[in-house]
Parts: C-alpha cells; sequence; structure tokens
C-alpha cells in the first residue's frame, strides 16, 4: 500500500485484511515518520537519501537498462549528474528518463549537469515539484512558514540547528506553549519537519542532539516557489556583503553601480545601511526601496565590515549578528552604548564575534532592563552588577543563553535575575581566586543543561586547582566542558555524582595526574566523554563505570598508555574516535574493536584520524 498519509487511512483500510494468521504481509509506504511508527507491526525501514554510487548505479538502470554506462565519453558527465541529484531517488528517475529519450550527445548531457535542478522539473509538467508539493500542501498551518524559510539559506549550506530554532523564534514564526519555551516549541516543529522528510538531519552533537540540517535543491526550488507566490519573503537574489563602502551610487540590491564578487549581499545575511536608522537608505536605491518596503521591518540583522555610531538603533531589531573581523573595530562603541540599548527593546539575540584581542569590558547596566533578551554571546565584555541598573526589580526570564562571558562573577542577585538560562559558557583570566567568583551559585540556576568553564592555560598556577571546591553544579547539568582547570583526577567523583549529566568534555589539562580511577556507581547516564590533551597516564575504568556510554572520543593524546579493554565491553557504546593520538592508543583501540567482532558486536565502530606518530 504505497503513500499512505495518516494514520486514520491505514485504521479504516485494514479492517478490510482478515488476520487469518497465515503469515501474510502488507508493506505500507509513507513519507511521514510518525506514521510509519504507528502502523508497522516491526521498526519502519528508513529510506535514506542515496550515496553517489548508488545514485550512479540507479541513474545507469533508467537510462540504459543496465548496470554500468555504455559509452564511454558520458560516463564522467553521467557521474556528474547523479552527484547533483543529491542522493534523492526522485530525482535520479526523473532524469534518467529524460536522459533515456536524448540523442546521447555529449554537448546535451553538459547542459543537464550543469543545471540539474532545472531539467529535474522541467519534464512532464514539473514532476519533481507536483510530488514533492503533495507534502507541502499537508504541512499543518504552522509548519508552513518555518519550511518556506529554508529559502534564505544558500544551497547545499550546513544549517546549524540551534541559529535556525532562534531565527524562527526572532521572525514570530512559533507559537507560544504552556509550559515550554519557545525554543523547545520550535525544536518540536524542526523535529516535525525532519519526520516528514522535508529538512534532512547532517550532523548531531555528542549526545545525540540535533546539531546540523540541511534540505534538498529541489525542496529548496519548492520554498523558492510557493515563497514568491505567496510574497513570503519579498528580497531580491543577491549575494553576500564583505564590506560596506559609502557610496550612494550604488545599489546593492539592484547591483546598481556594479560590484565586485566580494562585495555582494547575501539573502541570510539580510542587511543594514551604514550610518542610518533606516536599515535601506544608504545601500539601496530609492527603486529598490520602493519595490521593497518590507526592508525598513528588519527585525534581525548580521553585519559584516565597519558599522558607524548610529547603525544599530533601530526599535525592531530582535536579531543582531556581527561577523568576524581582523580589523581593529571597536563594535563596543558602535553598539553596547546605553543610549543605543535604550533602543533595543524588542532585542532576543545579541551575537559579536571577533578574533582581535582586546581589554576586556563591561556592558552597560542597561543590559538588564531588557527582558525580551534570549541570547547573548560576546567574548570582550563582561556582565554588570544589576544592583546598579536604573530598575533593580527587572528580570530576565526569557534568557537562555550566556555564552563566553569573561570573568562571570555568579552573585546571588545575578542568579536570582536570569532563573531560566539553559546554556552557559565561561572564561576565566587568573586574576582571581575561584572563590572570588561565587560559583557555589550556580547551584541556584535549577534549569542549567550546558555549562562551559575554560581558564587560560598560559596564566595556570596551583593556587587556583580548587575550582571543584568553589563551585556547586546544578543538578539539572546535563552537559559540562571543562578547559585548563587544572584539577586533579581525585576530585572527579565531585562530576561523576551529577544525576543528569550526559556529555562530558575535558580539554587542555582540564584535570592532571597519573591515574583516574572511576568509581562504580558514578556516570550513569553518560553518554559522550571527550578528552582532548588531557588523560591520565594510566585509566582503571571498566564498564560498569560507564554503563550508558555511546561515544567515546580522544584527541591529542600522547600520555595514556592503553585505552581499557573492559570499556569496549559496554553494550551501548557505538563509536570510539581517535584524533591525534599515540600508537598505544591507536593498538588497543584496535585490538578492542577486533574482540567486539569476534564476538559478534558489529554495531561498534572506529574511527581513527592518522598522523604521525607520538
Amino acid at each position: 500500500m504505497d503513500d499512505v498519509w495518516s494514520n486514520k487511512a491505514w485504521d479504516d483500510f485494514k479492517q478490510f485484511f482478515p488476520n487469518n494468521g497465515n503469515g501474510s504481509r502488507v508493506v505500507v509506504t509513507t513519507r511521514l515518520s510518525n506514521v510509519a511508527v504507528s502502523v508497522g507491526s516491526q521498526d519502519p525501514y528508513s529510506m535514506n537519501l542515496l550515496d553517489e554510487e548508488n545514485c550512479w548505479n540507479l541513474l545507469c538502470e533508467k537510462v540504459f537498462g543496465q548496470g554500468g554506462c555504455p559509452y564511454p565519453e558520458l560516463e564522467q558527465i553521467g557521474k556528474d549528474i547523479a552527484k547533483g541529484c543529491r542522493g534523492l531517488p526522485l530525482a535520479v528517475v526523473v532524469i534518467g528518463g529524460l536522459l533515456a529519450k536524448s540523442n546521447m550527445t555529449r554537448v546535451y548531457w553538459e547542459s543537464v549537469a550543469e543545471n540539474v535542478n532545472s531539467f529535474a522539473n522541467s519534464e512532464d509538467n514539473e514532476y519533481c515539484l507536483k510530488v514533492l508539493y503533495l507534502t507541502y500542501n499537508n504541512l499543518p498551518i504552522h509548519l508552513k512558514p518555518c519550511f518556506l524559510y529554508m529559502r534564505v539559506f544558500p544551497e547545499d549550506k550546513m544549517i546549524k540547528a540551534s541559529k535556525l530554532i532562534r531565527l524562527w523564534v526572532a521572525e514570530e514564526f512559533i507559537k507560544p506553549a504552556r509550559d515550554k519555551t519557545l525554543e523547545e516549541v520550535a525544536e518540536a516543529y524542526l523535529k516535525d519537519l525532519i519526520h516528514m522528510n522535508l529538512i534532512f538531519i547532517r550532523g548531531h552533537k555528542p549526545g545525540g542532539k540535533i546539531k546540523f540540517v540541511g534540505i534538498h535543491d529541489l525542496l529548496r526550488d519548492l520554498c523558492l516557489r510557493e515563497s514568491n507566490r505567496e510574497n513570503f519573503i519579498c528580497i531580491s537574489r543577491v549575494q553576500r556583503i564583505y564590506r560596506i563602502k559609502e557610496d550612494k551610487s550604488k545599489c546593492y540590491l539592484c547591483h546598481n553601480g556594479g560590484f565586485s564578487i566580494n562585495e555582494r549581499i547575501d539573502v541570510t545575511e539580510i542587511h543594514v545601511g551604514l550610518k542610518s536608522i533606516s536599515p535601506a537608505t544608504v545601500l539601496v536605491c530609492k527603486a529598490c526601496k520602493s519595490m521593497y518596503p518590507h526592508l525598513i521591518r528588519l527585525r534581525w540583522v548580521k553585519v559584516f565590515g565597519r558599522p558607524g555610531g548610529k547603525l544599530l538603533q533601530h526599535t525592531k531589531l530582535r536579531y543582531i549578528s556581527f561577523g568576524r573581523s581582523s580589523e581593529n573595530i571597536s563594535y563596543e562603541k558602535a553598539t553596547l552604548s546605553p543610549f543605543t540599548l535604550s533602543l533595543l527593546w524588542n532585542l532576543q539575540s545579541l551575537y559579536i564575534k571577533s578574533n582581535i584581542v582586546r581589554p576586556k569590558k563591561v556592558l552597560p547596566s542597561e543590559i538588564w532592563m531588557m527582558p525580551q533578551l534570549r541570547h547573548i554571546h560576546i567574548s570582550w565584555a563582561a556582565l554588570p552588577d544589576p544592583m546598579n541598573a536604573q530598575d533593580t526589580t527587572i528580570v530576565l526570564d526569557n534568557l537562555q543563553t550566556l555564552s563566553k562571558i569573561p570573568d562571570f562573577k555568579c552573585t546571588k542577585e545575578v542568579v536570582e535575575r536570569i532563573p531560566n538560562l539553559k546554556e552557559l559558557k565561561l572564561d576565566y583570566s587568573a586574576k582571581e581566586e575561584w572563590s572570588y567568583y561565587s560559583l557555589h551559585n550556580l547551584a541556584g540556576l535549577q534549569k542549567l543543561e550546558s555549562l562551559s568553564i575554560g581558564f587560560a592555560l598560559a596564566e595556570a598556577s596551583e593556587s587556583l586547582t580548587s575550582l571543584l571546591g568553589s563551585i556547586t553544579f546544578p543538578t539539572s547539568l546535563k552537559q559540562l566542558v571543562l578547559i585548563g582547570c587544572a584539577i586533579p583526577w581525585e576530585d572527579m567523583s565531585i562530576i561523576g555524582s551529577l544525576p543528569n549529566l550526559e556529555v562530558l568534555k575535558l580539554y587542555w589539562l582540564a584535570f592532571f595526574g597519573d591515574e583516574w580511577n572511576p568509581v562504580e556507581g558514578e556516570f550513569l547516564r553518560l553518554k559522550a566523554l571527550s578528552l582532548r590533551a588531557c588523560e591520565p597516564e594510566w585509566w582503571r575504568a571498566e564498564d560498569i563505570h560507564f554503563p550508558s556510554l555511546e561515544a567515546l572520543t580522544l584527541e591529542f593524546s600522547g600520555v595514556l598508555k592503553e585505552i581499557p579493554s573492559s570499556i569496549g565491553d559496554i553494550a551501548t557504546l557505538k563509536l570510539i574516535r581517535l584524533r591525534y593520538c599515540n600508537e598505544h592508543i591507536e593498538d588497543s583501540a584496535k585490538q578492542i574493536l577486533e574482540e567486539q567482532r569476534s564476538n559478534g558486536n558489529e554495531s561498534l565502530q572506529l574511527v581513527i584520524c592518522h598522523r604521525d606518530r607520538f
């Protein structure tokens, strides 16, 4: 039974099949993962995108009716065409039918290879799009804008799931739900689109969460056509601004005035004018301002180049992101003055990334008077004392992310102002003792799930080895990253006792000492363990010490003598990943894999990135 669209359709139909116990079966196909799970008596078989080899084999079958290409001069071009189908069998079948009817000339095949999508949608009255539209038309109304928004990303883009979710929230595509944050609802929307096979997973985080997603080129074409038809996003198809020049004779939308390839705009990086409150004053000509009046209502902006002092004074902005720059640009003067912040009362996300090493500054106290804030990433400015704000009663209930904040002082007043924080990334210098930073108050962040603490190795000193004695972790913690903290291995039990910890990453001398002796009954839920230039000489671990471990990663390891053989006996272990490790570690990993294979364990995978031996 092909292409079932709902559980009800199957329930209505299956009553006509007698259950007489003779072992007969019904094969059901569907595009919806939730339907596949509910209608089947066994786990569904997932049809993934084809790899290049299978794409090529399928294309040959459709074009020549056999495996392989009988025309040597067309073989490489044909493989390029198969690659251009991006693994989608539907595209391969349509293109194959088109090529089978051709006169097999090299010129024609080259023209197909140059634009596979156009040819896939040109035959049989755009057959591919008609098939894909069936899925789009069956989307719930609340998912359609989220799917159409995928058009703003370039073809083949690895899209960070967390960024996509934040942009959906900033665009107000997400409906509030009781007892859930907007980000949690948006994540559910993303999973729904994945289950409907409109968006594909392209990478996971340690622990299993989705890290990167993508969209097939043909589905992106559907987004372009449908969004144009509905006037969903009305902006011209242009590229990225890499540098901004104050030239009123140019327009970055219609390309009036001429541009080099490095001066064009990307639709994904919606832009603003150079020194104007209006986001379409300097960079856009009068004709384009009339054609695209919505630009005045920009809700988010990403800027490349040298900003002016009034650049971000726009009350409707919800998402601000500055790209990295090698220039000595004073971003703090352009964006973070008290006057500027006072105008950004709708701001939800503030990202300022810079490669420049500059003296640490303090954010204006007005930051505590912006209750719409949800995400902050600034590596060169510390949080101010909330008691210095004009209104000391405002609570940032929506704030979920504080990232790369230097020398974070976790006072009781700070914790009370950010009660719903989920992700916290901190960097510390060697100026003060750990006790100075009041990290024992972290226990008050009862919704914190991810914590990263980094310490400059060049500044490491014995006086700062008491981090674990000065900190109290919230029991809600699921991910912990420690960098350069120089903690003795014998203190690991403090971390191992965290009841919900699933991901632990220890980088660059986070711990030190010759031996790590894990204790039974700890790390009960740990799924992913990563050690980067942070390993003991002897690791006395057994399978009972990490009963839920799924992935073990070792990087830049030259001290560890071997991976304990009992690690391979962990029933849940799926992956051992080695990167730049010594030969003893690699040999022990290979021995573990060999033993598991001999015991019938085919699920364990070993990935090794080779380099010169230590």
